[in-house]
């Protein structure tokens, strides 16, 4: 069970959280269990009344099986109990929605708490999520579920034990031993993805556990298929890309870096980094030669295993069917290896070759080939559907504006200048308290009188020690606690001197280090140029499909524009027809609308 706990501020407002909870999309069944759409904002009211900085505490009650409503109350007041607030002032709402990977249960809970409670007090926040985390555990050990290795669970185990739950603080330290052998035991649990990178995808119409899905499909298949992991996500949508750290490789869609593979796929880093490195062998369907009814029954069975693979793969990620069948996944697989054979053979070899016999003579210099650049892999068949084609295309990566060399430049001024500003007004202040820490004279300060008084207070205190230390009694310290002074001068503070001092030497250098107007402007143009360059290779990789569809919009208009004219056609038949009728009536009544007049004078001129 997992128990995700957050804090919505009062300037936020309830519209966004009551949007979620009461019409949330992708939800199949949305259900109030008590409260309603007013709680939420009365609580919000209230909370802005008394100037309080967070108005609504939301809990996301997730089970890992099957759970009644009953039993997510039970969880609620528990939650309750620990952090102080009534239940029935929550309002719960039970969503259900279909799981992609199919683990967990499909229903899960929303819970809107007051932050503010009645009596004005604000709700306990102390260790919010460690004791979420808790109340989960103990949870789990009265409904029987199977206990999540939690990252607090070892604090949660103590603080179980010291509110009295012993049994469950002896299950939670007893339940996940099974993990403590093994790559497991080493492994901090953390989630596979972040909820800020859930809601940026989810803007643009992408599900992130089915990314998850389609990754967690494409790496149990990977021996199944012709190609390797990285072209199965790429064609799939999903990119793969190095990490920050040494070896390790993210999951990247459409320019937002989803998670990283071995925290998704919970398996070591080194794993992931050797299957990237390695060359897998192709299958024997993909280098042979002619179609799928080419091949021999064996690899007939081999291809459809690696076609309903893909298949998996494509449905988790873009939620529809392959629109292609079999005989075009495997033509295009084995055009993909044949590829790469010739880019094979036509790579020079490092070999040392054998000298010819050439009578003495020296050997003619060797011209060094030049390695010819690969070209860029094929994509599947583009689907005949709009939308699909502008999914496939996206966006370029730079606008038009941001690859303007004076506005980058103007922008790096304006970030440099507000640097220096900063740097600045804290140069200002480090002076200042370099003249407040610096020595000063008092004599010069007029203070004569006051330091000759602290030197016969000094005197006499140092008298009275020296009886008090005759009988025995503890001496009386001196207010100053300075030690020895120069007399007529105040020391300061010597270190805070000493410390402001260097710092005024950092910020000076740092000052006068920073970019002049020309270096802004050449950065300006470098990374205007870097950005033209990452435009221009989009521009090439989605050439092919705004190609296509240009002229699926093209054939739509001809389509629209061939209508239009039929229709005016029609309608001027029509209105021919109309007048004709019109002008038989007129002229001739006796002879009846379906005699034109033109025909009855040419048979009776005969």
């Amino acid at each position: 069970m997992i128990l995700k706990t957050s804090r919505i501020k009062t300037a936020s407002g309830p519209h966004a959280l009551t949007r979620h909870l009461f019409h949330g999309k992708g939800n199949e069944e949305i259900v109030c269990v008590q409260g309603s759409k007013a709680a939420l904002a009365m609580m919000m009211q209230d909370a802005q009344a008394a100037g309080r900085t967070y108005g609504i505490r939301h809990l996301v009650i997730s089970p890992e099986k099957a759970t009644g409503r009953t039993q997510a109350l039970d969880v609620l007041h528990l939650h309750g109990a620990e952090f102080g607030y009534d239940p029935e002032e929550a309002t719960l709402i039970e969503h259900r929605k279909h799981r992609q990977d199919g683990q967990g249960f499909e229903v899960h809970w929303h819970a809107a708490i007051p932050e503010m409670k009645p009596d004005g007090g604000v709700l306990d926040s102390k260790f919010m999520f460690k004791r979420s985390e808790m109340i989960a555990r103990l949870a789990e050990v009265r409904l029987g579920h199977h206990l999540t290795s939690g990252r607090h669970n070892t604090w949660a185990a103590a603080a179980l034990e010291q509110r009295g739950f012993h049994d469950a603080a002896l299950a939670v330290r007893l339940g996940p031993a099974a993990l403590s052998f093994g790559p497991a035991a080493q492994a901090t649990p953390r989630e596979s993805y972040s909820s800020e990178t859930h809601q940026i995808l989810k803007r643009s119409d992408i599900s992130t556990p089915a990314i998850k899905a389609a990754i967690s499909a494409a790496w149990a298949t990977r021996e199944e298929i012709g190609l390797s992991f990285r072209d199965v996500l790429h064609h799939c949508g999903i990119d793969l890309v190095p990490g920050k750290r040494p070896g390790a490789w993210v999951a990247s869609v459409e320019g937002v870096e989803v998670t990283a593979l071995h925290r998704l796929l919970k398996i070591p880093a080194q794993e992931v980094s050797a299957e990237m490195t390695q060359a897998r062998k192709s299958p024997a369907w993909t280098r042979a030669q002619g179609g799928y009814e080419a091949l021999s029954p064996q690899n007939q069975k081999r291809a459809e295993g690696a076609f309903r693979a893909f298949e998996v793969i494509y449905q988790k990620r873009h939620g529809t069917e392959y629109p292609y069948g079999l005989s075009e996944y495997v033509s295009w697989v084995q055009e993909q290896e044949a590829q790469r054979q010739q880019a094979i053979l036509e790579t020079p070899s490092a070999s040392r070759r054998p000298r010819a016999f050439n009578d003495g003579q020296p050997a003619p210099p060797q011209e060094t080939p030049t390695a010819q650049a690969p070209s860029r892999p094929k994509s599947l068949p583009l689907p005949d559907d709009k939308d699909a084609l502008r999914r496939v295309i996206g966006e370029s990566p730079w606008s038009d504006a941001n690859r303007d060399p004076s506005r980058i430049s103007d922008e790096y001024k304006r970030r440099v200048q507000s640097v220096r500003e900063k740097a600045e007004k804290r140069l200002e202040t480090t002076e200042k308290s370099i003249e407040r820490t610096a020595p000063r004279d008092e004599i010069a300060e007029g203070k004569a009188v006051e330091k000759l008084a602290d030197i016969a207070a000094g005197i006499a205190l140092k008298l009275v020690n020296t009886l008090l230390r005759v009988f025995g009694i503890p001496e009386i310290p001196h207010p100053n606690f300075g030690g020895p002074r120069v007399i007529g001068q105040l020391p300061g503070n010597p270190k805070e001197h000493e410390t402001a001092h260097q710092e005024a030497e950092k910020l000076r250098e740092y000052i006068a280090n920073l970019p002049d107007d020309n270096a802004i402007t050449q950065k300006g143009e470098h990374v205007a140029m870097a950005r033209q360059a990452e435009h221009d290779d989009w521009l090439d990789q989605t050439a092919p499909a705004r190609l296509k569809l240009t002229e699926i919009e093209a054939k739509e208009k001809a389509e629209r524009e061939e209508a239009e004219r039929r229709a005016r056609v029609e309608e001027a038949r029509q209105a021919q027809a109309l007048a004709a009728r019109e002008r038989v009536e007129v002229d001739a009544p006796e002879l009846g609308p379906e005699v034109h007049l033109d025909d009855e004078i040419e048979r009776l001129r005969f």
